[in-house]
């Protein structure tokens, strides 16, 4: 899964942590890529976002640090069914203007495929040639044969040269019409899942989760099952 939670509150301007933590154990996924998580930030109530979604849905968990935020941190998150291996954390291109981004590797094993890397996402949304030098790097940097699922917030539609890219290398789990935002009436698509290499998996099934009062994205689910293992 992957959901941008938009630091925990809903489209009706709510903080709520269970909705969003109920929202995901519904779904029964066994890994989850969050992106706008905060970390005992003044807007979250000084809470451990991170931690608090995986006491309510049983899950392993890792904080990724993008920038100091609001008297805490803010950042991406995984959520996993299985223990986390290994953690890096990767900084983003940067043109010194805009948010520092950073991608969040983890490394999981999982029953029946073995280890799989997982890479968590949320790249920069006010310039657009940063953001395809955030993809190149990211497409770059982890497409040398490991399995690896990736993740999160590519602030792209599919037609963008940046998405475009990716697809030669990526199997993308969804088409351009599985809008994701604005969550309350949706009409683009900039959430992804994907898995590399691209000709080694299959997607089994992917969707949306269509309940827009948890956030302002919509989260996307999606099954895959590595071909060559």
């Amino acid at each position: 899964m992957s959901f941008n939670i938009h630091a925990g509150y809903g489209t009706d301007g709510t903080f709520d942590l269970l909705k969003i933590g109920n929202q995901i154990r519904e779904a029964q996924p066994e890994i989850v890529c969050l992106q706008e998580v905060d970390y005992r930030t003044h807007r979250s109530q000084v809470k451990d976002v991170t931690l608090e979604l995986a006491n309510i849905t049983d899950f392993h968990s890792f904080f990724g640090k993008a920038i100091s935020f609001d008297g805490g941190e803010y950042g991406l998150a995984i959520l996993s069914k299985y223990p986390i291996l290994e953690v890096r954390v990767h900084s983003l291109p940067n043109d010194g203007v805009a948010e520092p981004r950073i991608a969040l590797e983890t490394i999981v094993e999982i029953n029946g495929m073995g280890k799989i890397r997982i890479v968590n996402v949320h790249l920069d949304y006010s310039n657009k040639e940063l953001n395809l030098s955030q993809i190149r790097y990211v497409n770059k940097k982890f497409t040398d044969g490991k399995p690896t699922i990736m993740a999160g917030d590519f602030n792209q539609i599919m037609e963008s040269k940046g998405m475009q890219q990716l697809v030669r290398d990526w199997n993308l789990s969804m088409d351009a019409r599985a809008f994701t935002y604005p969550a309350n009436k949706p009409n683009t698509k900039i959430d992804y899942l994907m898995a590399y290499p691209r000709n080694e998996w299959e997607i089994k099934s992917a969707r949306l989760l269509k309940d827009e009062r948890a956030s302002d994205h919509l989260p996307i689910l999606a099954t895959f099952s590595l071909i060559k293992f």
